[in-house]
């Protein structure tokens, strides 16, 4: 057997698993032995290789039946000063294992959420688990774009408990969070605490941007985990992300059926009169009287989310006050124009980027010369918001995708014919513009 067998799985094994992996975990180990029916792998001390054993070890010896011989993979301590003699259990539990108060927003709260048609199944599900009602399932998943409250009921359900429950233990955090706290627990070796901390130290856990998750797959194991642990235990657990769980690509599937298990609750963009009572509930906490009939103009004028009708009225008011002109509809009406005109400070690139975020893939691959329909459509898709939300030219558009002047145009032709007749087309598209902030009032 060739003396680079460890180096050949080890190559295979860097294109499979996250670098702080096998930065923390894989390169310390050292061939001890290698044959054509032995492999037998040196780690620095007892700790170190019992999680390799618990959780490399088996693919290693996966990938080595494949091989000549199919050599047995096992582990050893590395000899002379290199060992650490076993460490005692009491040595290994880690300090600070208590979570940190959760940092909530003081305006994310029940009482100051205006509630409508298409949000009031959410609010209503958010606020019973927040004060312990029974529902059929201890865990709430918040589905919506972006600025539409589910953040903000996210965070008044930790106002809520924190109030009823001054000792309750609440996290509150992101799946990008939790993603770069378990990397950082690797990287210290100090999984034991981050365990400790979510799974034994939590009442309450708050995640949300699930969706970030996706392709993740360690980090989605030790979320299932956790999930397990809490769900059995009885605590209460609300999740966030831009679409049901069963519709994010590269999430696995015992996730998503822990993800699913609960009540999902959909917000929708708010109707007219929700728009409006959105406002008039701002200019209240503001302090500032404004006419009516200029709230009805925004509520009327202003339709894609929450985040985007509050900047109009901001900017109606602090217009007002710098300048002293009067709050009506002439200065309404400058003020969208202008909100307008920032929005579509887009560049090709920032597109580029959101469709590979949003469909799974590589930039390479969008821009490459795959012809498969699941990147065909998202590749015309950024094309079609290029052209219609930038200054970019065919000729441009065609050096930063690869492509020639008339399949660029083709490409945003195939959008605008399917627009008309493919209403899932038309979602993608709206959910895209959303997302960059381009949606049309």
């Amino acid at each position: 057997m060739s003396s680079s067998l460890w180096h050949n799985l080890l190559d295979s094994l860097r294109n499979q698993l996250d670098p702080e992996e096998c930065q923390v975990w894989l390169n310390p180990l050292r061939p001890l032995e290698e044959t054509p029916q032995r492999l037998v792998l040196g780690c620095p001390n007892a700790f170190h290789r019992a999680w390799v054993r618990d959780h490399y070890l088996p693919r290693f010896k996966q990938m080595a039946s494949q091989l000549p011989g199919g050599p047995q993979v096992s582990l050893a301590l590395l000899p002379g000063p290199a060992a650490e003699p076993p460490r005692a259990p009491e040595q290994l539990r880690l300090p600070n294992i208590e979570l940190d108060p959760p940092r909530l927003n003081h305006r994310f709260q029940f009482e100051k959420f205006v509630s409508g048609r298409g949000n009031e199944f959410a609010w209503a599900a958010a606020k019973a688990l927040a004060q312990g009602q029974r529902l059929f399932s201890n865990t709430l998943f918040l589905v919506s774009g972006t600025g539409l409250g589910k953040s903000h009921l996210t965070q008044a359900v930790g106002h809520q408990v924190l109030s009823d429950q001054p000792n309750c233990r609440v996290a509150y955090l992101t799946a990008e969070d939790f993603a770069n706290q378990m990397i950082g627990a690797l990287r210290a070796k100090r999984m034991e605490a981050f365990k400790q901390r979510f799974r034994r130290s939590c009442d309450v856990l708050l995640l949300e941007e699930v969706q970030f998750l996706a392709g993740k797959e360690k980090t989605q194991d030790e979320l299932g985990y956790t999930l397990d642990a809490l769900l059995d235990a009885g605590k209460r657990i609300v999740f966030t992300g831009n679409c049901p769980p069963t519709q994010v690509k590269g999430l696995k599937k015992g996730l998503v059926s822990r993800l699913s298990s609960g009540l999902t609750a959909a917000i929708e963009p708010p109707d007219y009169q929700t728009r409006l009572a959105i406002l008039r509930n701002l200019a209240r906490e503001e302090g500032v009287a404004v006419n009516q009939e200029v709230l009805e103009y925004l509520a009327q004028h202003v339709s894609s989310d929450v985040r985007r009708l509050q900047s109009a009225l901001v900017g109606l008011m602090a217009q007002g006050s710098l300048t002293g002109r009067p709050m009506d509809l002439r200065l309404a009406g400058e003020v969208l124009g202008h909100l307008a005109m920032e929005l579509k400070r887009v560049s090709p690139t920032q597109i580029l980027s959101l469709v590979a975020q949003v469909y799974n893939l590589d930039q390479a691959v969008l821009t490459g010369k795959s012809r498969k329909k699941t990147v065909t459509r998202p590749r015309n898709l950024a094309l079609y918001l290029c052209r219609r939300h930038t200054d970019a030219s065919y000729a441009s558009l065609g050096r930063a995708f690869n492509r020639d002047h008339s399949t660029v145009m083709y490409g945003v032709e195939q959008v605008e014919r399917g627009l008309d007749s493919d209403p899932k087309l038309a979602q993608e598209l709206g959910y895209l513009e959303q997302r960059l902030g381009l949606a049309s009032s």
